[in-house]
């Protein structure tokens, strides 16, 4: 979203990737979902497994910060890979199996894109509805890409709480690590 003259929010119309010939027969064009902008923002030149630490140790003070004042503390679990390794996983106490990361994960390396973004982009246009159906998918927040000298090469994904939060761990966490590498 962005603002316009008069300082209403208004949404970018861009052609969505993989919209052509979708079988709900909608206009090829649609608000451009927020995700999309984060993707192009947060790329990477190097990620290393010091990086990937980083980020996981970041997403566990935030959601520290966000749990201060809950009353009901949901576990979450955390994992990074990059170029086929996992290089960082975690489960808190509270959480019984990494299924869900995994699904995030997956949905990630299938499309290209954030979990979130294929979430937002099913929400307009249901083109995802058939993989909302497949177990080894997840259409929701909380996993990213890891584009890392312009290529996909990882992801970060985190499961426990709601999806969106999730997902804004992830991006708090990645936007911090992109601010440290502008000021190298």
């Amino acid at each position: 979203m962005k603002r316009g003259e008069n300082g209403e929010m208004v949404m970018k119309e861009t052609a969505v990737a993989g919209r052509a010939g979708s079988p709900d027969g909608l206009a090829e064009k649609c608000p451009e979902p927020e995700s999309a902008a984060l993707e192009r923002r947060l790329r990477f030149e190097k990620f290393s497994h010091e990086d990937g630490w980083n980020t996981a140790m970041k997403i566990l003070e935030l959601y520290g910060r966000k749990m201060a004042d809950r009353e009901i503390k949901k576990g979450i679990g955390i994992r990074i890979v990059v170029d086929g390794v996992l290089i960082f996983q975690y489960l808190m106490d509270r959480k019984r199996d990494d299924s869900w990361l995994i699904r995030k994960q997956n949905t990630v390396e299938k499309f290209g894109h954030s979990s979130m973004y294929i979430w937002e982009v099913n929400e307009r246009t249901h083109e995802y509805e058939s993989v909302k159906e497949d177990p080894a998918y997840a259409v929701c927040g909380g996993a990213f890409p890891l584009i890392i000298g312009g290529e996909m090469r990882g992801m970060v994904a985190v499961s426990g709480l709601a999806h969106y939060e999730d997902h804004e761990l992830i991006v708090k966490a990645l936007e911090e690590l992109k601010e440290q590498e502008a000021g190298k």
